[in-house]
């Protein structure tokens, strides 16, 4: 009788370990058809030209904006991928641009046909080149938006709202160039 159990403790054990090696086995494969990071950015590409993006949005103009887009802009191919930023304009990517939209419109209109809230939206216009894969460049425009409480000014809910907002196009830029998005 104990030999029998002895017996079926074994076989358990090596189902066991037979399931998490076939477990272990399945995410090791899993893993290795898919990565995220730079997929469609080629290892021979080796620098990246980001130039200022101007501000000519007309509704509101934010003296800082321009540089504070470009510098997160870089900041994220920077820390993304091992393209090497540059001034060349022989780069193998080349991006430029301009902020075309800053502006403030009312959402959640209430029934006293007050807005319930304000919306912040920045629209950016992307120019990409790809000098190793022409099939790859494009001319679009992205745009990204926060919403803030009525009784705050544009001033007063701007800081809060610009980081978001920055971080939100620059990521769908970067996921554009990046993973072909």
């Amino acid at each position: 009788m104990i030999y029998i159990k002895m017996k079926e403790l074994k076989s358990n054990f090596k189902m066991r370990t037979l399931k998490i090696l076939l477990l272990i086995l399945g995410i090791l494969v899993l893993n290795s058809c898919y990565t995220l990071s730079g997929s469609s950015i080629k290892p021979e590409w080796q620098t990246i030209n980001i130039s200022t993006f101007p501000n000519y949005a007309p509704q509101y103009q934010n003296p800082n904006l321009s540089q504070e887009f470009t510098n997160q802009l870089q900041d994220i191919f920077n820390n993304r991928t091992k393209l090497a930023l540059t001034t060349d304009e022989t780069a193998d990517l080349l991006i430029d641009g301009e902020i075309t939209g800053y502006q403030q419109s009312s959402v959640a209109i209430q029934s006293n046909e007050v807005a319930g809230q304000n919306r912040l939206t920045m629209t950016v216009r992307v120019r990409y080149q790809n000098n190793q894969d022409e099939t790859k460049s494009f001319d679009r425009s992205f745009s990204a938006y926060e919403d803030f409480a009525s009784n705050l000014t544009l001033q007063q809910a701007e800081g809060a709202l610009l980081d978001s907002i920055l971080e939100q196009l620059t990521t769908q830029i970067f996921n554009a160039i990046a993973m072909d998005w």
